[in-house]
């Protein structure tokens, strides 16, 4: 009996510092820092979807990116089409965005798909100061790019937006995925921003 008390200590204690640990974390997520101090857009970004038979939605992601409150010249959307056998390609571009269709059915998959596209950014004649990364159904926040820009002027070598679900009343399980995001961005993300990690 006495080892299964130990074998239990064993394995409660550990859990029970690894859950302060991120508890205590979690509350400095209760707050927002203001950022106080905007910088004028100077900032290139490539703006990436990849995308796989994604016709149905892929018109609003690009109209969302070509809409931001963000110089035009400064930002290129890109759409990889990746083994898509619909319309995808062509409605991306119909929409204003550099489509490169991508066939390999060895290598399928939207992390094969960005390795394949991000060799080609990093060969091109334009240059640009941060690359950033959608899914097919997202749509972004007009300034979106405003506040990439404040945090890239700013230092950081790496950041993370503010995902959120768009029909969280829908059902049960949308409910939840938002509950998650909200839970992820406000406890995680945000928490450990506030404080540097």
């Amino acid at each position: 009996m006495k080892y299964v008390f130990y074998i239990t200590a064993a394995i409660q204690i550990p859990m029970f510092i690894i859950t302060v640990y991120y508890t205590i974390i979690s509350l400095f997520g209760i707050y927002k820092k203001k950022e106080t101090e905007q910088f004028t857009p100077c900032k290139r970004f490539a703006l990436i979807i990849a995308a796989h038979n994604e016709e149905m939605v892929i018109a609003n992601a690009v109209d969302s990116l070509r809409d931001l409150d963000y110089p035009k010249k400064l930002y290129d959307i890109f759409v990889i089409a990746d083994n898509c056998n619909d319309r995808t390609a062509n409605i991306a571009q119909m929409h204003g965005a550099r489509v490169y269709e991508r066939f390999d059915k060895s290598q399928k998959g939207k992390g094969y798909a960005l390795e394949w596209m991000f060799k080609r950014i990093f060969e091109m004649d334009s240059s640009y100061d941060a690359i950033a990364v959608f899914d097919a159904d997202n749509l972004v926040s007009k300034n979106f790019l405003s506040e990439m820009n404040n945090k890239l002027c700013n230092g950081y070598n790496v950041v993370q937006g503010f995902l959120d679900s768009k029909n969280p009343n829908d059902s049960w399980i949308t409910a939840s995925y938002s509950i998650a995001f909200w839970t992820a961005n406000r406890m995680g993300q945000l928490a450990k921003s506030n404080i540097g990690l």
